[in-house]
């Protein structure tokens, strides 16, 4: 009668504390029949326990072999209650319905039952063999408390409940533990790094430094979108997707549980090019003109394409007008509006001036001209430097033949001068061959890079049969990017689950500019170590970070409950196990008042009384103690993993590990053995006084 609005008045007082306030779910007072039926069930069964009559036999050896063979029975039958509940729980299918979640609540149940059971038979052998090493002592209190000790029959029921309600509370925390760890880890992993700012529009040269000055962490420009690999398009809605990020700083920017032994540093520095690209230093508002010359009789235009990197890695390109090959200086678009912009590529598509009829490609119907052209073109950047870092010059594809002997020269004045820095290309251009041809020159700061190494996730592993060294082409956009797998990771930061490539964004930039690709995908800043997230003035697009992705996961509405019931599981445990020793230890005492007569009539003190009373049950709480935490330990490795889902009701990536958090563990032990200790002294100081010589005439 008491339990029922008991239980509704805490769970509406629950309901409003955090995290179930802030999901909204906040409930009022009230009464159920689904309540009401489980409580008085719950008596029930209780009732039927404490009156079910003992085993009656003629013989005490005999009663006492049966008590064991019916206890055990018990036993085994409860282990393979439990075996089969832990193994519905690992093999239940991910997002099941109502009939596994009674596997999950019941399954941790029975194991606690059935581990608690079966340690309480480890205890009395333990208290016996104490027995044995107490008789050589000398003097009276040690042994006639560890004869009492091991010598208790009626305190089987109490062992349970207390080994139990230990069991409980200790894997109430651990559960906990494990399920607050995987809801972080599930958001690093979600997220990828500290904060991400998914960009609504392409990002601009500066746009990093401001990105930066508002969060104070340190930036990176970041590729996040699906691709091709060869002609596999992935499973239906979900392509695999490409992940690249500056890895020379992984370990600032990444995030994600990996391997034991892995670090992200590692990680990046297997997917990092060896050396950074130095470039040509391009001073803000600094004026930027091209010269071109021609040999041959056809006259040719170039439309020139620079590739600008800032500091925070970002490569921007800058694209100019057509501009004829006549020897005289064209000026080029405003390309440096922002400081600390250095050009690491440029790209010199050529194409016949149009207006030249019968000459060249304008009149569709015209031979195309016949011979090559030798071109040189002087790409001058003013007040400007020498870069020591040297060029590379290349013939894009798909017809790099059209280009004969490409080279690059660079050559320079002090910083600060009018002449500034020339890039000096050559080339001989093949006028012959189908219009589509590309004839484009690409001079970069850096050289070919080859296939470029990537870390590709498990299930992209599988799925495309790959394994480190694996040759793949990955679609990027138009452009085929040649990679190499160096590593096969658990899964990509940012995508969870999914098939997914982590490549070097420098490295993936370097492998496209040399294609002739100078649109570096960029979707989003990634910031790792950020000092704020004050990023709503800049307007740039969506934000996202490692602490609110955690917060959504773990104080969501189909969420918020666990920690609220967790909360309420291990005080009503100790509770529950603190009254029943209370109870125990008032029967047991009251039961042996008259031996505790007759031991004052032999002349013992009260204190002594009390001492060999408060050791006997302590003897016995101890043990129980260790056996329910040892209990509590295994059920949090076997059962914790097991019961925790994502947010979406699917295994939760990555990995759940159980955790142990032996700080809070020992805490609480030292508690429970506190309070029982002083729970048994109240209980013995008040009952010793009550038995005394007249308990010994009355019995007699």
């Amino acid at each position: 009668a008491v339990a029922i609005p008991a239980s509704s008045a805490l769970h509406a007082g629950l309901t409003r504390l955090p995290p179930m306030a802030g999901a909204g779910l906040a409930a009022p007072f009230g009464v159920n029949a689904a309540q009401v039926w489980s409580v008085a069930g719950g008596a029930l069964a209780l009732a039927a326990v404490l009156v079910a009559p003992s085993l009656r036999t003629s013989s005490p050896g005999v009663r006492g072999r049966r008590e064991l063979l019916a206890r055990s029975g018990a036993d085994v039958l409860l282990v393979a209650l439990a075996a089969v509940g832990w193994w519905q729980l690992r093999d239940q299918p991910a997002g099941s319905g109502s009939p596994v979640d009674a596997v999950r609540v019941l399954a941790p149940a029975l194991l606690l039952i059935a581990g608690s059971a079966v340690m309480l038979r480890l205890v009395w052998p333990a208290l016996r063999l104490v027995e044995r090493l107490a008789g050589r002592a000398r003097g009276l209190l040690v042994p006639l408390a560890a004869f009492e000790a091991a010598r208790r029959p009626q305190a089987v029921a109490a062992g349970l409940l207390v080994a139990l309600g230990c069991a409980a509370a200790t894997f109430g925390i651990g559960f906990d533990a494990t399920w607050q760890r995987s809801q972080q880890d599930q958001a690093d992993l979600a997220v990828g790094t500290d904060l991400a700012l998914t960009l609504t529009a392409p990002p601009t040269a500066g746009q990093g430094a401001r990105v930066g000055e508002a969060t104070g962490g340190e930036v990176s420009p970041a590729t996040d979108r699906g691709v091709a690999v060869g002609q596999w398009l992935g499973g239906a809605g979900d392509p695999p997707r490409l992940i690249a990020v500056d890895t020379t700083r992984a370990g600032a920017l990444l995030r994600g549980r990996l391997r034991d032994g892995q670090t992200w540093n590692a990680v990046g520095a297997v997917l990092a090019p060896s050396t950074r690209v130095s470039g040509v230093a391009v001073p803000a508002g600094a004026a930027l003109s091209l010269t071109g010359n021609a040999t041959g009789a056809t006259p040719l235009t170039v439309t020139p394409r620079l590739l600008l990197e800032d500091a925070t890695g970002l490569r921007t390109p800058c694209t100019g007008a057509p501009v004829p090959l006549d020897g005289n200086a064209h000026p080029l678009p405003d390309c440096a509006t922002a400081g600390g912009l250095r050009l690491v590529a440029v790209s010199l598509p050529f194409a016949i001036e149009p207006g030249n009829v019968g000459t060249g490609y304008a009149d569709p119907l015209a031979e195309p001209p016949a011979g090559d052209s030798r071109v040189a073109v002087t790409l001058t950047v003013a007040g400007s430097g020498s870069a020591s870092s040297p060029w590379t010059a290349t013939s894009a594809g798909p017809a790099p033949g059209q280009l004969g002997d490409p080279a690059v020269t660079l050559t320079g004045t002090p910083a600060g001068t009018p002449a500034g820095t020339r890039l000096r290309m050559t080339t001989t251009v093949a006028l012959k061959g189908p219009p589509e041809a590309a004839r484009t020159l690409v001079a970069t700061a850096f050289p070919a890079p080859g296939p470029v190494p990537v870390a590709v996730s498990a299930r992209f592993a599988d799925e495309a049969g790959s394994r480190p060294g694996s040759r793949l082409d990955l679609t990027v956009g138009l452009t085929p990017v040649q990679v190499s797998v160096a590593e096969v990771l658990p899964a990509v930061p940012s995508a969870p689950g999914a098939a997914a490539v982590l490549a070097d964004f420098d490295a993936l930039s370097r492998a496209l500019a040399v294609s002739g690709d100078f649109d570096v995908p960029v979707d989003a800043w990634w910031v790792g170590r950020p000092a704020g997230d004050d990023l709503a003035e800049l307007g740039l697009g969506g934000l996202t970070t490692r602490a609110s992705e955690a917060a959504r996961l773990t104080g969501g509405p189909l969420q918020a409950g666990l920690p609220a019931v967790l909360r309420l599981l291990v005080p009503a445990a100790v509770l529950l196990m603190l009254a029943g020793i209370v109870l125990h230890v008032t029967f047991d005492l009251r039961a042996r008042a008259v031996e505790v007569a007759r031991l004052r009539g032999l002349g013992m003190t009260r204190r002594e009384i009390r001492a060999v009373l408060l050791g006997q049950h302590v003897g016995i709480l101890l043990p129980l103690l260790a056996a329910g935490a040892v209990v509590g330990a295994l059920a949090t490795r076997a059962v914790a993993p097991l019961l925790v889902r994502s947010d979406t009701g699917a295994a939760p990536v990555p990995e759940v590990l159980p955790v142990w958090p032996w700080a809070a563990q020992a805490v609480l032990l030292a508690a429970l053995t506190v309070a029982c200790a002083l729970a048994v002294s109240a209980v013995v100081v008040v009952q010793a006084r009550l038995a005394d010589a007249a308990h010994l005439r009355v019995a007699s």
